[in-house]
């Protein structure tokens, strides 16, 4: 059973090919995943997208959902505190900063926005 698993992700990896490619936007492929509850397959196209365009906004915040999704505690912190300069004056870090303290409670970055 373990070599049908393993096969088959190999299988999946070798003939992946990216989201623009298929003429699709990555972050709404990854939006469909996550719908499903197929949070690895999200983050595996987000991240490919933010390599060829690290500056994408709306894929570092999908890619935030996802991780949470995986409860990732690591990958999201690591991530939030990328985007936090981007987002610190909109509603959308205050749920953020929410979603990391469930995570990481301990963490400064998710404390409540100073005044």
């Amino acid at each position: 059973m373990v070599i049908y698993f393993t096969a088959r992700r190999t299988w999946k990896t070798a003939r992946y090919v990216k989201p623009r490619a298929r003429g699709i936007d990555p972050v709404g492929e990854a939006e469909v995943f996550l719908a499903y509850g197929r949070a690895e397959d999200a983050v595996r196209v987000l991240r490919d997208a933010l390599r060829d365009e690290p500056d994408n906004l709306d894929a570092q915040i999908t890619l935030l959902r996802a991780y949470s999704h995986q409860r990732n505690a690591q990958a999201y912190s690591g991530l939030a505190a990328q985007v936090s300069p981007k987002l610190q004056d909109r509603s959308l870090w205050h749920t953020i900063q929410q979603t990391g303290r469930e995570l990481d409670p301990a963490n400064p970055l998710y404390q409540q926005a100073h005044a």
